[in-house]
């Protein structure tokens, strides 16, 4: 279901997640190692200091901000909260949306809006027409998407808001690979939600600043009564004081992400075209991550043999056997990568 699972494979190379190129800024190795000395205290039950600059940073006020123990956390509590009876998925994307809503309403009735091959997997102007039929209670969307990592266009995405608000669906939007693009500032609705009635922008630090075992996420909602109802749905005490101090660092490190993003752009065209130069069929991306297809159906196990975990996507909703995503390193992973494949094609 998901990528990462290291335990259980000897590996090198692990481009199965997508986590910053850069890893984590030193900085904040320093405060998670300061944080154990203060591990015989609980930490703040209100998150205070994290909540406070988080909402200095988006100009949003405090009441309208939820943390969580990853954004995992925070679309199941969104699930709970609204325990909707018709939800709507725009596939292939990320598993755990539909695994939250059956979890959270049993009876929930799912809509897939599958997005087509032919158009590069990109969201068009179609699903508008689409969206308005359906009129979900709950619709969930990935900027960039997941898996194939195109990005939704900022005209397009205004106009979901629209549709949304006239019809009472509240919009979920999942940022988490968004400021790895370089594109934040331009697309995030997290920055213009002061103006919306309905959506609940969701980030982590996990992939931004390569920290998935901190386990530490966001949601900034347009309202103060939806983050509410969020909070309502997570236990006490939900981030650890190693994830509050880490987070309060992670806020003063944003030029890092601009660096990681300026490598991502670079080693993704680099990693695009020689997987094209190597016969794999690639989609394209504004993420750090690629999609790509294969004939080779059994490439993630021969890989193993080269310690390199790929992410095998037949799990996703619209995609079989022979869809791959590989996530983009730097530029000596990404050659060995590449080493490893024409090693597999040439045998």
């Amino acid at each position: 279901m998901h990528g990462g699972d290291i335990y259980r494979n000897n590996i090198h190379y692990d481009f199965s997640v997508n986590l910053n190129p850069l890893g984590f800024p030193s900085e904040v190795q320093w405060v998670l190692t300061e944080a154990a000395i203060h591990a015989n205290k609980y930490p703040d039950i209100y998150h205070e200091q994290l909540v406070k600059d988080t909402a200095e940073l988006f100009d949003v006020r405090q009441e309208e901000i939820v943390y969580g123990n990853g954004a995992s956390e925070l679309i199941m509590a969104i699930c709970h909260a609204f325990s909707p009876k018709k939800a709507m998925l725009i596939t292939p994307c990320f598993l755990g949306y539909e695994r939250c809503l059956k979890g959270a309403s049993h009876n929930c009735e799912i809509i897939n809006y599958g997005l087509l091959e032919e158009d590069d997997f990109n969201l068009t102007d179609a699903f508008l027409e689409s969206l308005s039929s359906v009129k979900p209670q709950l619709l969930f969307l990935t900027n960039p998407n997941n898996p194939n990592g195109l990005t939704v266009k900022k005209e397009l995405l205004e106009k979901i808001v629209k549709v949304c608000e006239s019809q009472g669906t509240i919009l979920v939007i999942d940022e988490c690979f968004l400021p790895l693009t370089g594109r934040e500032k331009e697309l995030s609705l997290a920055y213009k939600i002061r103006g919306c009635k309905g959506v609940i922008v969701i980030r982590a630090f996990t992939k931004s600043f390569a920290i998935p075992g901190v386990r530490l996420g966001y949601a900034i909602c347009s309202r103060k009564t939806i983050a509410d109802d969020i909070k309502m749905h997570l236990p006490e005490w939900n981030l650890s004081i190693f994830a509050q101090m880490a987070g309060v660092q992670c806020l003063k490190q944003l030029d890092f992400i601009n660096e990681a993003a300026e490598l991502i752009n670079r080693e993704r065209s680099f990693l695009s075209m020689e997987l094209t130069n190597l016969g794999f069929k690639v989609y394209p991306s504004d993420a750090n991550y690629i999609l790509f297809k294969a004939d080779n159906l059994d490439l993630k196990e021969k890989l193993l043999e080269y310690s390199i975990l790929i992410r095998e996507c037949d799990d996703f909703t619209g995609l079989d056997k022979g869809y791959y995503r590989v996530a983009v390193r730097n530029h000596n992973e990404n050659s060995g990568l590449l080493t490893a494949l024409e090693n597999v094609i040439n045998e």
